[in-house]
């Protein structure tokens, strides 16, 4: 490279690490910023009891493959463990276990001639690998229509309606046939018993690898600031401005956050991308996060399809992770998703707490308040892009309208749901696409 080109990343999540990493060593001088104290984004971690944890529960399926091979090539392989897991499914004030076909065709919440109707629906979206059409017909036309009203209200429209409320009638069929065919991909055959990828001492062992590499190819990585304007100057270079700071001069720009922040960080962006932008929805997260001296259930993913609990599903980490890595402690994750205008996102934590508390006792009869030794609650406004109909025509380019400044977010990953693996391979492609653009 004749000329060292300069490029500032805004957004230290995967998707902007990975960026980094890719530019850094491709020969670029590349100064990545994010706003939080910590790299990371929704997969960062926290010191908890004889190691760190997720604030936003996280594991890989063994279909993930950029990340797996992401931490291989950063030498951290040998952290990387696939594990057994199960899957519950809490109805009718009972647990029952749902790990493959065989589970599905005994659930007795319905008949048997429903359960044989969710099967073969279920079995046919797997070999499906046209996502196109389902783009233009919603989750809940397609799904009634195939399995009948009641065998889809009681099973996934049950969990479209405690994942997306009120837009869980919008969701387009090719957010739905994703889910599946991740978890198609992720088995060698439907009887085998899943496993899912961790890295034992949290996903920071990536993210700490991410930066490392990063920063040993030359990128500098700054947390705990963060641009605020991004302003094209007439020889079409880009003004990077850091309050308290001189402005900082470079050759092109990429924007990792949500779409609505980049909107206001770029002012110079046409209308029409700027509609784009803004167009789009998201669905916010709370999420609780208890320690307990004991298990809650046997279950490590268990989705909730009773509209009386404030919570869409229980994940029990140390149902998955031994609590031996934990000091022998028990952590379990209360996830739930919600418009940003939920009173939940503002509710105060011991609020939180105290409704959550009495649902527990649903789920395991024994379970005490005494249980809990502590207890954490996490919030993001921006945890899920709403997957509309024919949204593929909603989603902004990569390449903005002015020279330069790109985009790389969740909401491009698409038809596959985000994801740390897909945050990887968003990295990997805004980098390739960068490379192209300044050396053509």
């Amino acid at each position: 490279m004749s000329e060292r080109k300069r490029i500032a990343i805004v957004g230290g999540g995967i998707a902007g690490l990975t960026a980094a990493y890719r530019l850094s060593q491709a020969g670029y001088e590349v100064t990545l910023w994010e706003r939080a104290p910590r790299f990371g984004g929704q997969a960062g971690a926290f010191p908890v009891q004889g190691g760190k944890l997720e604030y936003f529960y996280h594991h890989l399926f063994q279909s993930d493959t950029q990340i797996t091979e992401l931490i291989h090539e950063l030498g951290i392989g040998d952290r990387l463990a696939w594990l057994p897991s199960n899957v519950g499914y809490f109805a009718d004030g009972t647990i029952y276990p749902l790990n493959g076909a065989k589970d599905l065709l005994t659930l007795p919440i319905l008949p048997f001639h429903d359960r044989l109707r969710v099967g073969l629906v279920t079995a046919y979206l797997q070999r499906v690998k046209n996502w196109k059409p389902y783009e233009k017909v919603t989750a809940k036309e397609w799904l009634t229509r195939a399995m009948g009203e009641r065998a889809y209200s009681r099973t996934f429209g049950a969990q479209l309606d405690a994942k997306f409320g009120r837009y869980a009638d919008q969701i387009a069929m090719v957010w739905f046939w994703g889910k599946i065919w991740l978890r198609t991909t992720s088995r060698r055959s439907p009887l085998e018993g899943e496993k899912l990828g961790y890295p034992i001492g949290s996903f920071d062992v990536v993210i700490d690898a991410i930066v490392e590499g990063a920063r040993n190819a030359g990128a500098t990585l700054i947390s705990g600031s963060g641009p605020s304007e991004l302003t094209q100057n007439d020889d079409g270079s880009w003004s990077v401005k850091i309050e308290g700071a001189e402005p900082q001069v470079f050759d092109a720009v990429i924007g990792s956050v949500p779409s609505p922040i980049f909107a206001k960080l770029a002012p110079q962006l046409p209308d029409d991308y700027r509609k784009k932008l803004l167009s789009l929805d998201y669905e916010a997260a709370v999420v609780v996060l208890l320690e307990l001296d004991r298990a809650l259930s046997d279950i490590y993913w268990m989705n909730i399809a009773d509209p009386s609990m404030p919570f869409t599903a229980i994940i029990e980490h140390t149902n998955f992770v031994a609590p031996g890595n934990y000091d022998g402690k028990h952590y379990v994750y209360l996830s739930k998703y919600l418009e940003p205008d939920d009173p939940y996102f503002t509710m105060p934590e011991d609020e939180v707490i105290a409704s959550y508390l009495p649902h527990l006792q649903k789920v395991n009869t024994a379970f005490d308040r005494n249980w809990i030794s502590r207890y954490w609650v996490f919030r993001e406004r921006a945890a899920q892009p709403i997957i509309t109909l024919n949204y593929s025509e909603r989603i902004p380019d990569h390449r903005t309208p002015l020279s330069g400044l790109y985009l790389a977010n969740t909401s491009q990953i698409y038809p596959e749901d985000r994801g740390t693996n897909y945050s990887v391979r968003l990295g990997n492609q805004i980098a390739s696409m960068v490379k192209g653009d300044l050396t053509a």
